[in-house]
């Protein structure tokens, strides 16, 4: 059975990096939302207020995916509920499975650290400030999905949690 796994967490987390390693230990389809937004910023300009777009572009891909029996993987920040209903939604109405993975680095400087030296791997998309991120709003998950920290360990252990989680070996 197709599984979509809903990978949330803040910027500087780790949830892009470990997103990535997953889709390419499992062979699962990845879906980053930072793509989808920033495509609809390069077309439009820069200063495009992408909404909900990214995401409405993320659900119907996934949709698609998980009909053709794939298995996804959903990056996005998913900070407010109504972004992770949406991914519910789409498994419920493919009768896929969902696993909720919350990404969080609990190291204040280390998150700060790792903001201000990653590459985004996104053309034109520019780091996030540690400040705005700090500052960023998040509701806590009506689905109490299980949590990685990534504060302190090394990409390849938390991928080794990630995988024994999602069962997408």
């Amino acid at each position: 059975m197709p599984r979509l796994v809903m990978m949330s967490g803040l910027p500087g987390s780790g949830k892009s990096t470990l997103s990535r390693m997953l889709a390419e230990q499992s062979g699962a389809t990845l879906l980053r939302i930072d793509v989808f937004e920033q495509d609809l910023r390069n077309l439009h300009g820069p200063d495009f207020d992408v909404g909900t777009l990214g995401y409405q572009e993320g659900y119907e891909r996934a949709a698609r995916h998980l009909a053709a029996g794939h298995h996804v993987i959903a990056d996005a920040v998913n900070a407010v509920e109504a972004a992770r209903q949406g991914w519910r939604d789409v498994v419920g109405k493919s009768g896929a499975d969902i696993v909720e993975i919350e990404i969080l680095c609990s190291d204040v400087e280390e998150n700060r650290i790792r903001l201000q030296t990653r590459d985004t791997g996104i053309a034109g998309l520019p780091p996030v400030d540690p400040e705005a991120a700090a500052a960023r709003r998040w509701e806590p998950s009506s689905a109490n999905p299980q949590r990685i920290d990534t504060a302190g360990r090394t990409a390849e252990a938390c991928l080794r949690d990630l995988l024994e989680r999602t069962a997408l070996t």
